[in-house]
């Protein structure tokens, strides 16, 4: 597992996801959780991917509890 692929699993679980497996597809890395799939650029462009994957994250929470 590579630097990045442990930095996204690390903010997914950080939000409060459970990860199940990490599927790798083209361009896009693919994160099955409990509550859903999350999916983040394999190479990531600039600096805001931390946040918007940590967004990204928390909103899937929010919706797998309601």
């Amino acid at each position: 597992m590579t630097k990045h692929e442990r930095e996204c699993v690390r903010l997914c679980k950080s939000a409060g996801l459970q990860v199940l497996q990490i599927r790798y597809g083209g361009k896009h890395l693919k994160i099955a959780c409990a509550q859903g799939v999350i999916v983040c650029p394999s190479t990531p462009s600039d600096v805001r991917w931390h946040k918007n994957l940590l967004s990204i994250a928390r909103k899937v929470v929010r919706e797998s509890k309601d």
